[in-house]
């Protein structure tokens, strides 16, 4: 068989890999993120990643599942790294965007929607990279590497691509009706192919790598643009510094994206293992700062909710006593205040200095024998926790 078809040959069934079932094969060893010098792991609260292949790391060891998911792919890192409790990779090789809302099956095994790993406690969700599978961009690459694809019209690629804007836009407001106090990050695709042409490329010319970038790079503009509009965090994975220099061009040692062959570390036209640590490193440059801010806020809302108090003060004639009850303490964090005595329920304010003031002799029932209560909503942005607290009944309810 020439060399040129054996090429072509081998291009369709590495590239056929990314869009179905990925087998187990040998790694070579990885590195792990970066991380700021002198700086440990930031705790953090329940991470949710969600994507397609380019998330999940097919052909990276150790392989887990027939999803594709490596232990070693880009957002494990992250998880490792920044020291989540809990963390959910929901990703799945060959994931389409209805993958966010409908299961996805891989010969006997089925993934979950991957919005359902989603909880109300989650504070954490990266959506992607996802979209290359809706607009076919595989087969596209499989095009370009077999027999050329410059010539295409790319406007069929075009429409479908603007046509996940809605798409991503309802993913997000879903995200966000589920897991309402998480930051969101959406995550675009990289720079998987060079300008210039080699043997580990097959039969691309020049031309052919220029409209395949071209495809994915509008894909990741897309997604940063909905990101922009709907005010969440874009990582750009085209910012990776040294991508040309470690392309599939590269010595395989040297390679961030493979070829035609993943040499036992990844798969066609996919990152390798030090490619998905590159990714980490990029993800973590917008994901750690959000983490941190994030675990500030946990400990100033923890502090301010250990310091509410609520106190309840009789005033006015004695004949026709009238009691107020308020909440002390908060560090300014108090966000709403309910109010009890006993099992009767007082009132609630919203305002500052979050005081309720009742007529003594109403609150002199059955129902409101007991002590005072308060119950505080504490927030800080998205953290959010509940005080209590209780102290005796004032002389005008005994």
């Amino acid at each position: 068989m020439p060399t040129s078809r054996r090429r072509s040959a081998a291009a369709v069934a590495a590239l056929a890999l990314a869009a179905g079932l990925v087998a187990s094969t040998p790694a070579t060893a990885a590195d792990h993120p970066s991380r700021a010098p002198g700086k440990a792991p930031v705790p953090a609260g329940r991470y949710v990643a969600m994507g397609d292949s380019f998330v999940s790391g097919p052909g990276i060891e150790r392989q887990l599942d027939p999803c594709g998911r490596s232990d070693r792919n880009f957002v494990r890192l992250v998880a490792a790294d920044l020291g989540f409790r809990a963390f959910t990779d929901a990703s799945c090789g060959a994931a389409t965007t209805k993958n966010y809302s409908s299961p996805q099956t891989m010969g006997d095994y089925v993934n979950p929607p991957q919005l359902d790993a989603l909880t109300r406690d989650t504070t954490l969700v990266t959506l992607g990279t996802m979209g290359g599978n809706d607009v076919g961009l595989v087969g596209l690459a499989t095009t370009c590497i077999v027999r050329g694809c410059s010539a295409l019209p790319p406007e069929p690629y075009q429409a479908a691509i603007d046509a996940l804007v809605p798409v991503y836009r309802q993913v997000i407001r879903e995200v966000r009706r589920r897991a309402p106090r998480a930051d969101i990050v959406a995550v675009g695709y990289g720079t998987y192919v060079p300008r210039e042409t080699c043997a580990a490329l097959g039969n691309a010319t020049a031309a052919d790598l220029e409209y395949l970038q071209r495809m994915i790079d509008r894909l990741s503009d897309t997604i940063g643009k909905v990101a922009k509009e709907q005010r969440i965090a874009f990582v750009d994975m085209r910012l990776v510094k040294g991508w040309r220099e470690h392309t599939a061009c590269a010595d395989p040692a040297d390679q961030w994206v493979r070829g035609l062959n993943g040499y036992g570390d990844g798969i066609a036209l996919h990152p390798s293992t030090a490619g998905m640590v590159q990714m980490a490193n990029q993800t973590l440059k917008t994901v750690r700062p959000i983490v941190t801010a994030r675990r500030a806020a946990e400990r100033r809302v923890a502090s301010a909710a250990a310091s509410v108090r609520v106190r309840a003060v009789c005033h006015g004639p004695r004949r026709n006593p009238r009691v107020t009850i308020r909440t002390t303490g908060g560090h300014g964090l108090i966000a709403a205040a309910r109010f009890r005595v006993g099992r009767q329920w007082v009132g609630a304010d919203q305002r500052a200095p979050f005081a309720v003031t009742r007529s003594a002799r109403s609150l002199r029932t059955a129902r409101a024998k007991g002590p005072v209560r308060a119950t505080a909503m504490v927030r800080s942005g998205k953290v959010v926790r509940v005080a209590k607290a209780t102290t005796k009944r004032p002389w005008c309810l005994r």
